[in-house]
């Protein structure tokens, strides 16, 4: 498999591997490689609007045939057998496509509400997929989708306020226009990455939301089922690590994009580990 669709060694979502057993291991990489796929389309630069719509469009007639059993394109099939083994829903996979299409399409957003809808395309309806596939037994469907979506929400969010700098440079402002308001932020001097009392009031509003989303997902998951949620515990470690030190570091991501060293995250994981006997 090319290393395009292997996470890089070290990273985030590459950790959570390591708690899979083989076979769900392959079915994670072939959905993450579906996913590297897809939001390479959006974010890679090569396509423009219009080619990036028709790739979009390929994909969401692509799935139509993996699920009824005639999928064409390589990756597709790579998926298939695992579709059925997992019974992972349709649902993630098109709303996948359907969040890249509202990132190739929007820039801002005004209301949370607004905002969710696309987290939900960009994680959440991974999250969805991830689910099946780490498995569970004492929770509720309900409930293990509640835990998908606040996830998908919790780690996006904390990725938007990682990258509030390069989502600038690309014309992108995710954080509600509303949250601006209520803060007394003007856009204008957030595009001229003003690190004032204002700002700092907005991304405060943005950690407590993260934060509650962290929470919840916890509260919708069933004791018993953290041991296979591991994979997912220790991505939830790491990110909700990432959010606390950019709040500990005041905020500062305009002119860099802030991370965790690999101890840290070692550390994170061991503790998510620990967390889940």
């Amino acid at each position: 498999m090319g290393a395009e669709n292997t996470p890089e060694a070290g990273s985030n979502f590459s950790l959570g591997f390591l708690f899979l057993p083989p076979r769900k291991r392959e079915a994670l990489k072939a959905v993450y490689a579906f996913c590297r796929v897809v939001d390479d389309i959006v974010d890679s630069g090569e396509s423009d609007k219009e080619s990036a719509r028709s790739l979009l469009a390929f994909w969401d007639e692509e799935i139509d045939k993996l699920y009824s059993g005639r999928a064409t394109h390589a990756l597709a099939r790579r998926l298939e057998p695992f579709v059925a083994e997992f019974r992972l829903p349709q649902e993630g996979f098109r709303a996948l496509i359907a969040g890249m299409r509202m990132d190739l399409e929007r820039s801002s957003y005004e209301t949370i509400a607004d905002l969710e809808k696309y987290l939900f395309g960009a994680a959440g309806a991974v999250g969805l997929l991830c689910v099946e596939i780490f498995g569970y037994a004492r929770t509720s469907p309900a409930d293990i989708r509640a835990y998908a979506v606040a996830m998908g929400n919790a780690f996006q969010l904390t990725n938007i306020l990682r990258d509030l700098g390069a989502d600038l440079e690309r014309g992108r402002i995710y954080l509600p226009r509303e949250d601006f308001r209520v803060a007394g932020c003007l856009v204008e001097e957030f595009s001229r990455r003003e690190h004032s009392p204002a700002f700092r009031r907005l991304m405060e509003a943005e950690y407590a939301r993260a934060k509650g989303y962290y929470r919840e997902a916890r509260a919708r998951l069933h004791p018993d089922d953290r041991r296979t949620m591991l994979p997912a515990e220790v991505m939830a470690h790491i990110y909700e690590g990432l959010l606390d030190k950019l709040r500990d570091e005041d905020f500062r991501v305009f002119f860099r994009r802030v991370g965790l060293p690999s101890w840290k995250k070692a550390l994170l994981a061991a503790r998510a580990w620990a967390a889940s006997r």
